[in-house]
């Protein structure tokens, strides 16, 4: 009596005042559209993690040192290499004149997006041709030095200072007696004092860091060349990147290339930044299109079901309502989504659907039993009230069992369609009333015919619904052992499967079309050239000092060489890797170095052969030399050691040796466990972290939180269920059709051979939730009926099996993705609901039938 009293004013204002109801609606649909154009799709993996968690905070602090760092790099291809090298030159030149630019407007210009250009190694050449003979070794020095007092004697003939006893060969000595220079033959008298030998060599340790002869950064025919831009950002897919894209593009555009440098020229963009923008511009492009084809589906569906058009407006516009309630409260709250929620529209859309189609049938059915319009559209209502109430309850949990996860994979999703599934409920009381009383009249007046119209008196919807009430009604106990029969082969493969049901081949979880065109292909292309060439490249870490670094290097070698499965680490890259040395071992190459200076004084060059003096002279050490720190290095080497507040030497590179995956998450929890949180020998912890730290941070946070959101959701819907039948035979049936409709789908799951990974997990909880709401109708409606179980399976299965289409064109939006990740959530998710609605519309109706027939065998037995 009070929820009539409640209800009955609600449902009357919004029949009577139809066009206020949707007018407020309208201007909230509108409200939340213009304010969530603003969410922005972070399609990052990082985004994934809880903002608390070990890795994120590493990661995060690491940023903080480094800056962002993302790279855009700018291809270039034509057969000219000339071109090429002009084209490189003049971009080079106009980005560094736009920095110069901005850095004299100062902070109202704006953050400046560039750190730095690199249009080759021509410094670097410069550098190391300058100090090569500080990157010979002291021993190779040493004996240079030698061997040039002895050729600078021989050439003076005093050879007989050149050898004793110990030196000399017995053979060459003369007889007793002989003077010393007699016999003796001595070592021969080399071309430029000896030292061509050395030249070679100590060009070759110079030039060791330098992979690019010409300058630039090529190919060995110079037809493909790269410019090397290092930003501010973090190429995360935020919207700084998307504009410095626009205006990198725009730049390209201004130099007018085929007319200008070649008629064959092509200029593509790779790169972190440019990669970030193409993943996420193509999930939000799958999004839209996704989305766009389940609600045509849906509405076709809707259509096909009521043969009404005029339905179509009834029921979407209250899903509408909660889609764009969702999108509003992820820009207030978040003001992003993640990878996962790109599709969460659709998948809203198709869950949210559920309650209009529910309470739209009821009062179809009411009307076509004889009911009037007033008293049908309350009696609706009421009727729809409990079985709408635990079917948003268990809607919310399964949503919500996600938000008090950490995962933020699991938690953001949990919480937006929370919001989105809590509106659309919210909505329907007083929208669909109102939808229907305008539709109604709109149909008065054009003559056409009711939407009620054309069903039965008795309230069935349609053949195939009545000759499934009919089949299980006369064949139950085939039908519960038939479904039973499939549940327990699904059972029999779980513990096989629960033994390691994790994804660790992350290549299956990536975007196809990434890698094939755009900013995939240029990437390919760019890879070429820099493949093997760049000594500075790896995964970065940072120590927390420079004196940390070889400290750091040596723990984390050291763990890798423990590795029962086998080294993964080829060498750990640092700043002493580009370094003559430690200073000592500098300073006495210095001493070494100006004896060889003073020994090729002018006078002995000047008694060289023409040829001979000009390779001598070439070889004289300059009198600059001096100890070469890291902050002497080529900016093309320091600033890869270099941190924001002008720290240098806290970076290292860990070079993986080749073949090495980063798509096998066992490697990546190996590359972790080597790597994150070094402790040295004196207890300090230094955290550090790389792209691995993130990956196994999301393995350890799915396994951890999976587990934990799914026991939490089937926990509360049995809850909620035990509570709406109040009987233990009830919430017996519907929850064993649940778990029955569960385990198949985990079943489905071992029996392709679908791993369980950070998105497709959601299907676990969702389906608990969603899929209960299917077997609870059924069953709610055979107590209204009284236990007619069949003309409860045929009044309200029909509505029953369209919420369960929509849901599953909801998910099947994600098939659409180029996302591995969102396709095996969408194909467990599709098969989920499958599993349930076939439990609730067969195995609930005909184990209800077994139930009933034996309780009247025993209360006939009782009675006899």
């Amino acid at each position: 009596m009070s929820l009539k009293r409640v209800v009955t004013p609600v449902v009357d204002f919004a029949a009577t005042r139809p066009w206020i109801v949707l007018g407020a609606s309208a201007a909230m649909l509108l409200g939340c559209l213009l304010f969530a154009r603003r969410l922005e799709l972070r399609a990052d993996f990082i985004e994934l993690l809880p903002r608390d968690s070990p890795a994120f905070r590493a990661f995060e602090h690491q940023l903080g040192r480094v800056g962002g760092g993302a790279t855009f790099l700018i291809g270039i291809e034509s057969p000219d290499r000339k071109a090429n090298e002009r084209l490189v030159d003049d971009l080079a030149a106009a980005l560094e004149a736009e920095r110069a630019e901005r850095s004299r407007c100062g902070p109202r210009c704006g953050a400046e997006p560039i750190a730095f250009v690199e249009s080759g190694t021509r410094d670097v050449r410069k550098f190391f041709e300058e100090n090569k003979w500080l990157y010979a070794s002291l021993d190779d020095l040493e004996d240079a030095d030698r061997e040039l007092d002895r050729q600078i004697a021989l050439r003076s003939g005093l050879v007989e200072d050149l050898f004793d006893d110990e030196a000399a060969p017995s053979a060459n000595k003369g007889a007793p007696g002989d003077p010393p220079s007699a016999g003796v033959t001595g070592p021969p008298r080399k071309p430029a004092l000896g030292l061509d030998a050395y030249r070679a060599r100590w060009d070759r340790a110079a030039q060791r860091m330098n992979d690019f002869p010409t300058g630039y950064f090529a190919n060995d025919d110079g037809t493909t060349m790269v410019l090397r831009i290092v930003t501010n950002a973090s190429g995360m897919g935020g919207a700084s990147g998307d504009a410095f894209l626009e205006a990198m593009a725009r730049r390209v555009s201004s130099m007018d290339v085929t007319h200008r440098y070649n008629p064959q020229m092509r200029v593509g963009f790779a790169g972190d930044i440019p990669n970030a923008v193409a993943e996420k511009q193509a999930i939000l492009g799958q999004a839209f299109w996704a989305t766009a084809a389940a609600l045509l589906l849906i509405l076709g569906g809707i259509v096909l079901y009521y043969r009404s058009v005029a339905s179509l407006i009834v029921i979407i516009v209250p899903a509408v309502l909660g889609v764009s309630a969702a999108y509003a409260f992820a820009t207030a709250v978040f003001g992003y989504v993640n990878l996962p929620g790109a599709f969460l529209g659709a998948i809203i859309l198709g869950n949210g659907i559920n309650y209009p189609i529910v309470l739209l049938s009821r009062y179809r059915e009411f009307c076509a039993r004889g009911r009037a319009k007033r008293a049908a559209r309350v009696e609706a209502v009421l009727n729809a009230f409990r079985s709408e109430l635990v079917g948003a309850c268990v809607a919310s949990i399964a949503y919500g069992s996600l938000t008090i996860t950490q995962f933020r994979g699991f938690s953001q999703f949990g919480a937006i369609g929370f919001v989105g599934m809590l509106f659309v409920w919210l909505s329907i009381i007083p929208v669909v009333p109102a939808l229907v009383v305008v539709v109604e009249r709109a149909e008065l007046k054009l003559g056409r015919r009711d939407m009620a119209d054309g069903m039965r008196s008795d309230g069935s919807s349609g053949p195939l619904l009545r000759w499934l009430a009919k089949t299980t009604e006369r064949r139950p106990v085939p039908i519960v052992l038939a479904a039973s029969a499939v549940c327990a082969v699904a059972a029999s493969l779980l513990p096989g499967y629960f033994r390691d049901p994790w994804e660790y081949d992350f290549s299956k979880l990536d975007s196809r079309s990434s890698k094939t065109g755009g900013a995939g292909e240029w990437s390919n292309r760019v890879d070429a050239v820099f493949q093997g060439k760049q000594n500075i490249s790896g995964v970065l870490l940072l120590a927390d000092s420079a004196n940390q670094t070889p400290l750091v290097k040596a723990k984390i070698l050291a763990s890798d060489a423990a590795d029962p499965r086998g080294r993964l680490i080829d060498d750990i890259v640092t700043l002493d890797d580009f370094l003559p040395g430690p200073r000592e071992e500098q300073i006495a190459k210095l001493a070494v170095l100006a004896r060889l200076r003073e020994r090729l004084s002018p006078r002995i060059v000047d008694d060289l052969p023409p040829d001979e003096r000009i390779r001598v002279r070439e070889m004289i050490p300059p009198d600059g030399l001096r100890v070469v720190e890291g902050k002497d290095l080529p900016a093309l080497i320091r600033r890869r050691f270099e941190e924001n507040d002008g720290r240098i030497g806290t970076p290292m590179y860990v070079k993986y040796k080749f073949g090495v995956s980063f798509s096998n998450g066992h490697t990546l929890l190996r590359m972790a466990k080597a790597t994150d949180a070094v402790v040295l020998d004196d207890g300090t912890v230094v955290q550090t972290a790389s792209r691995a730290t993130i990956f196994a941070e999301m393995v350890r946070s799915m396994q951890r939180d999976g587990p934990f959101a799914t026991a939490a959701a089937f926990l509360a819907v049995s809850l909620v269920i035990i509570l709406a039948t109040r009987t233990r035979r009830g919430a017996s049936s519907v929850l064993l059709a649940l778990v029955m409709g569960v385990t198949c789908l985990v079943g489905f799951a071992a029996t392709t051979g679908t791993k369980l990974n950070f998105l497709n997990f959601i299907a676990l909880p969702i389906t608990f939730g969603i899929g209960c709401e299917y077997p609870f109708n059924v069953y709610d409606r055979t107590r209204l009926l009284r236990g007619d179980i069949a003309s409860a399976l045929a009044r309200t299965g029909g509505a029953v099996a369209l919420c369960s289409y929509t849901t599953i064109v909801g998910y099947a939006s994600m098939l659409f993705s180029d996302n591995g990740a969102l396709r095996s959530f969408g194909t467990l998710a599709m098969f989920g609901e499958v599993a349930c609605v076939s439990m609730a519309l067969l195995f609930l109706p005909a184990l209800l039938h077994v139930l009933s027939g034996t309780a009247r065998g025993r209360r006939a037995e009782s009675e006899a």
